[in-house]
């Protein structure tokens, strides 16, 4: 069986913008496959370069689409972490 080739989810802005001059305009995204529902950001949440740091990411192991299993390509949408170092000991509060 040959492996599935990840692939960008549809994109659709919304006709208006909410709360105008606030938020922007929400960003829904959609599975190329089958057209499930899989996240939504408003324009504001969207922008990376936010004095705060915040803006809008999914999880790492997001990957597939829940409905059909269409591998999906969400590397722009995903938080850019480095890994804890291999010899790093993990402490726990009790």
């Amino acid at each position: 069986m040959a492996a599935r080739k990840a692939r960008k989810p549809k994109h659709q802005k919304s006709e208006y913008p909410t709360l105008p001059g606030q938020l922007g305009y929400l960003n829904s995204y959609y599975c190329p496959v089958c057209g499930k529902h899989l996240f939504s950001a408003y324009d504001k949440d969207m922008k990376k370069d936010r004095e705060d740091g915040y803006y809008f990411h999914v999880s790492n192991d997001f990957n597939y689409c829940s409905k059909c299993g269409q591998l999906l390509d969400l590397d722009e949408w995903k938080r850019k972490e480095e890994p804890p170092e291999a010899a790093e000991e993990l402490k726990f509060d009790d």
